[in-house]
């Protein structure tokens, strides 16, 4: 395998492999708080994306079968990983596992927001390790606060999702 057949490979698998990532998030989060028919439906949707990338990655470098095993290997083992922690995930607090998965789909909101505003993030993809703690923890701040403002509340008993997250012991 060339460089330039290396580099796309290695492109299309991290490409597809974070698409996946948030896919199977999203999936796991609506199997476990809903049903797994709906969690199959928008799998399906999923792949649609990857095919995407495929396509587009593949056609620009004129290899569209390697993009392909690329993205096959990177689904396959995103898949795989997310098949062998549902069941541990199934236990998860399903207010906990939804403000997980708003923290993960507002980061990648933000970065990919920038990238197409035209922005250059420092450490490229890398960012994200940054953008991902720093939402988390903006989130987290947003519920401590309404925690203890007037209209939120201290015990746990009322107050929507922020009372929910509090008793299931986010904090």
């Amino acid at each position: 395998m060339n460089a330039s057949a290396s580099a796309l490979f290695i492109a299309v698998f991290l490409a597809c492999a974070v698409e996946a990532v948030e896919a199977v998030t999203i999936v796991l989060a609506a199997g476990t708080a809903r049903d797994w028919r709906s969690a199959g439906t928008g799998t399906v949707s999923a792949l649609a994306v990857v095919v995407f990338i495929v396509l587009t990655f593949g056609a620009n470098a004129k290899n569209v079968g390697l993009a392909s095993i690329a993205a096959g290997c990177a689904t396959v083992l995103v898949a795989g990983v997310g098949f062998a922690v549902r069941a541990p995930l199934a236990r998860v607090p399903e207010n906990t596992m939804k403000f997980v998965v708003g923290i993960m789909l507002t980061s990648f909101g933000v970065f990919w927001g920038g990238e197409g505003a035209g922005a250059s993030w420092p450490g490229s993809d890398a960012a994200l390790l940054v953008i991902i703690p720093a939402v988390a923890l903006f989130g987290l701040g947003l519920i401590w606060f309404m925690r203890r403002s007037p209209g939120g509340t201290k015990t746990g008993s009322a107050g929507g999702a922020s009372a929910d997250l509090a008793a299931e012991g986010v904090r």
